[in-house]
């Protein structure tokens, strides 16, 4: 018997683990090979008899509630508060009007089909509510939806996971105290006190770091069966709610160490998960399903499938405008169960048979058969049809098209920000937590992870990438990031910063391994230093002929006709949106920012000056941008600005700025000023503070030393566009 005990036992381990391995290689949901390989593999009809559940005969029943207890706890670990607060309101909609919609449309055809009574019918219908996000993400992965569906889906699976399982716990405390009302409230008063106390100083602990890091994985484990254990003692039947209270309890408090302690109990689920499916679906009963349900099984799931979800999706959604009728359609189709509705299902089952309660023990069977049977048309059936009803419902992403930018420093915000402004997903990844928080400030997407380790499957915020620029100052990292996400993505487009000096070192073929080097020429340390230190540099957003670019090493972004790349793309064809950085305090000896230069088709100096002056708008008041306005005009009726060679110079003394600023503009058509005959193609505007007289005639000095010299005036004469200019007054 012993013989028998260790192979059913070690024979379920070691099954469920190849399942699960390889059904991430298969890219399917695990609960499909767990389902199909504990049948074969197990007694019945249809099985090869390797492992038996009955050989570790009341052991099963202390295996079940145990690995049930630990997912319960790590699914309380898993609570996600902020997450909650960031969905969407049909999500939320979802989790409320939608969950009580599932459950008593639910236990309605239930209670309609087999004639049981309600309690029962109403506990059966809360063993469906959860979806789960261990069948859903890689359902998702695979068939490829707009991001919108990814989310709604993603998180109705993360977060409605807690609420069926108390919900589906307090139907059960309710049904095995059903005799005794003082012993519900008695059974779930303990629950309730044990798990929050519990839970409390647990948090505590780990938040005080008591126990030293190599430890807290294995204490955090026997805190979690020693929370199950005394509930039990306590009163029996409690532990469940317990420990799920406790792991909720410690996943709101979110210590410190929390990431830590979910990757260990992830790992220790999926053996878990591994054994538990493989004893469950090999202790089914297949051919009782047919000879005691038959039809009628099949109808409750139809039911489930065609009308309570659907019921369900409409009802959030209504007055909502997020999704468009075809998109809920799609979403009313997708609603696999999974893990803990089998593993919460079962384990009434064997409760209930053992409990003895009339009119609940001797139907006990329905739970897991009607559960089983819902994971089955739900993964099976909606699983392997949800790419074509997609295809139908026009309703997948065509291609990834997101970025990932790996690094958050400021230059990294800039990027993101203009890829953002262009039409395009984007996330920034980086294990500098100030960096992440300041990027999320700017409303910007962002991640405190390492770029080399991280699993994206556990990351909403990654789905639909599908390029990552790696632009860390550290070469060998961005390398090793285009090595890994080329891994992780399917045809991503990847590339990296790296110096001239490292390329040429590279060979080609690595580089082709590492993703595409860009930015050759840059100094990318100096360059963030230079913008974290507010120095002599600035940014562009201007449209432009691509291929006419004076200088393509200094583009960091171009965007043309849909396609966007870290790069002037030998493919871009016509105008082009350009991001690109421009170095100041050159040759010309002012100072002008790329903000302040204007290609004008203004009909008059007094429309040229509005707008030079609306550049000034975020640094001056309205009433002194007014005041300058009529001080000029004022006094260009007394005597003209222009200095020669066309170009006026009008100037003067304002509060409000630190140090002189030039203004420019180039006039498409040169006009005549009203005030006298002057002939006016270009105008240079000079303002400065009234504290610096000397600077201001430096300036107008260095501005008369640049006109006079000929190339600088031609070059002005051929410039046609306002980033032509830029790059006249910046090399």
């Amino acid at each position: 018997m012993t013989h028998q005990i260790i192979i059913t036992f070690s024979g379920a381990v070691f099954f469920g683990i190849i399942f699960i391995i390889l059904s991430h290689r298969l890219k399917i949901p695990p609960i499909v090979l767990l389902l199909f390989g504990g049948i074969l593999i197990g007694p019945g009809a249809f099985g090869l008899n390797i492992i038996n559940p009955s050989h570790l005969g009341a052991g099963f029943n202390a295996i079940i509630q145990l690995a049930v207890g630990l997912i319960l706890f790590e699914g309380g670990l898993n609570l996600d508060v902020k997450g909650y607060r960031s969905v969407s309101d049909e999500i939320k909609s979802s989790l409320t009007v939608g969950v009580l919609i599932t459950w008593f449309l639910s236990a309605a055809a239930i209670k309609y089909l087999f004639e049981f009574q309600w309690l029962f019918s109403i506990l059966a219908g809360s063993l469906i509510i959860v979806t789960g996000p261990t069948v859903i993400g890689p359902l998702l992965k695979k068939i490829g939806v707009h991001k919108k569906i990814h989310n709604f889906l993603h998180w109705e699976g993360v977060l409605i996971d807690p609420i069926g399982v108390f919900i589906a716990l307090l139907c059960y405390e309710w049904i095995i105290g059903a005799n005794a009302i003082a012993m519900f409230a008695f059974r779930l008063t303990t629950g309730l006190i044990t798990g929050l106390l519990s839970g409390y100083f647990l948090s505590k602990i780990i938040k005080k770091r008591l126990i030293r890091n190599e430890d807290l994985n294995i204490f955090v484990l026997a805190c979690a069966l020693g929370i199950f254990t005394i509930s039990d003692i306590i009163v029996p039947e409690s532990g469940l709610m317990s420990i799920a209270i406790a792991g909720f309890f410690v996943g709101y408090s979110n210590p410190p160490e929390i990431e830590k302690l979910k990757l260990y109990k992830e790992q220790l689920i999926d053996l878990l998960i591994g054994l538990l499916f493989m004893l469950l679906a090999a202790n089914l009963d297949i051919e009782s399903f047919n000879k005691h349900y038959g039809i009628k099984m099949i109808i409750a799931v139809v039911v489930v499938m065609i009308i309570v979800r659907p019921v369900n999706i409409f009802a959030s959604t209504l007055l909502k405008k997020n999704f468009t009728f075809k998109e809920k359609l799609f979403l009313s189709w997708v609603a696999p169960r999974g893990i803990v509705a089998a593993s919460m299902a079962s384990l009434f089952t064997m409760n209930l048979k053992r409990s003895g309660i009339e009119g609940f023990a001797q139907n006990a069977d329905f739970l897991e058969a009607f559960t089983f049977s819902i994971i089955f048309g739900t993964v099976i059936i909606q699983g392997f049809t949800a790419k074509p009803v997609g295809k139908l419902l026009n309703v997948l992403e065509p291609k990834a098209t997101g970025w990932l930018i790996i690094g958050a420093h400021r230059l990294a915000q800039i990027i993101a920000d203009f890829i953002k402004k262009v039409g395009f997903e984007v996330t920034l990844i980086d294990t500098n937590i100030r960096l992440v928080a300041v990027a999320k400030r700017n409303k910007l997407s962002a991640i405190c992870e390492n770029a080399i380790t991280i699993e994206p499957d556990r990351f909403p915020e990654l789905y639909g990438i599908g390029n990552v620029l790696a632009i860390t100052e550290n070469e060998d990292l961005n390398e090793l990031a285009c090595q890994y996400w080329a891994g992780k993505l399917k045809d991503p487009g990847l590339y990296r910063w790296c110096s001239a000096e490292r390329q040429r070192s590279m060979g080609k073929s690595a580089a082709q391994r590492s993703g595409k080097p860009v930015w050759l020429d840059v100094q990318l340390n100096k360059l963030i230093d230079m913008i974290n230190e507010d120095k002599d540099l600035s940014f562009t957003t201007v449209e432009s002929d691509a291929k006419k670019i004076r200088h393509p090493e200094r583009v960091l972004m171009c965007y043309n006709k849909g396609y966007l790349t870290p790069h002037v793309s030998s493919r871009a064809d016509g105008r082009s949106l350009i991001l690109s950085y421009h170095p100041f305090a050159v040759d010309v000896g002012f100072n002008i920012k790329p903000g302040c230069v204007v290609f004008s088709e203004a009909g008059d100096f007094a429309g040229v000056l509005k707008q030079l002056l609306a550049c000034m708008t975020d640094v001056l008041t309205k009433d002194a941008v007014d005041r300058v306005f009529n001080h000029i005009i004022e006094r260009e009726k007394e005597y003209s600005s222009v200095i020669g060679y066309n170009v006026a110079l009008p100037h003067t003394y304002i509060d409000g700025i630190e140090d002189s600023v030039v203004l420019f503009a180039k006039l498409k058509y040169p006009i005549k000023c009203r005030f006298n005959e002057d002939v006016i193609s270009y105008i240079f505007l000079v303002l400065s503070p009234r504290s610096k007289p000397q600077n201001h005639i430096k300036t107008l000095s260095e501005i008369s030393k640049f006109i006079v010299n000929d190339d600088n005036r031609f070059r002005l004469f051929n410039a046609s566009s306002e980033e032509e200019l830029i790059e006249i007054f910046t090399s």
